[in-house]
């Protein structure tokens, strides 16, 4: 065998052709596509992830705090016109009732709660909470007067339900002249992700 074709072989054994280089590329791009594809889809899942424990969240957030103020709602009533009504009433909206704030610590007491939907020009809406301090029967309910705090932003759906203690029956209708509270409230909520697990809440005492 002659030097030169000695040498020529020796080339190709130590080096790559171009198309063994080409091909190589080829297989190192497309690895490095699907790990970046990868990265994207773990990203994804974890924005997705935050996203529902966030929604969690405020479900128990929202869903604890009102649960509070049934669980410690005062049967109270006040005299209009000489006539005693019971101290609660509500609508498909929202509902007015009276609890006790202790996390106000020295300042704790009654106050006068009245959830309501919070419109804005935007078209959005929010679950609001009005609170007056409850001063007794003849007290003048000045909501213009009232702290206000937001509960839950962007409500999609919300809906408030009372049950009649005596007959069972649903109604979103419960005025102060029926002289006695409902047996539980109902609220059905939804988010820009949907809908709520229902929350229904027993008023202790209440039949």
């Amino acid at each position: 065998m002659s030097r030169a074709a000695t040498r020529r072989r020796k080339q190709r054994q130590a080096g790559f052709t171009l198309l063994e280089l080409l091909i190589a590329l080829s297989i190192t791009t497309a690895v490095v596509a699907l790990v970046f594809a990868g990265f994207g889809v773990i990203g994804r899942t974890e924005e997705r992830n935050q996203r529902l424990i966030d929604r969690a969240e405020r479900m128990l957030v929202t869903s604890q705090w009102l649960g509070r103020k049934m669980d410690t709602l005062r049967q109270l009533s006040l005299q209009v016109n000489g006539v005693f009504v019971s101290f609660f009433s509500g609508n498909a909206a929202g509902a007015m009732w009276v609890a006790p704030l202790p996390e106000r610590g020295e300042d704790g007491g009654l106050y006068v709660f009245r959830a309501t939907p919070l419109r804005h020009e935007d078209g959005t809406v929010d679950l609001s909470m009005e609170v007056l301090p409850y001063s007794g029967e003849l007290m003048v309910l000045d909501w213009g007067r009232a702290e206000k705090a937001v509960l839950l932003h962007d409500v999609r759906t919300l809906q408030w339900h009372y049950q009649d203690g005596k007959t069972g029956q649903w109604t979103q209708q419960w005025d102060s002249s029926t002289q006695r509270y409902p047996a539980r409230v109902k609220i059905e909520l939804a988010d820009a992700q949907g809908d709520w697990p229902t929350l229904v809440f027993a008023l202790l005492g209440a039949r």
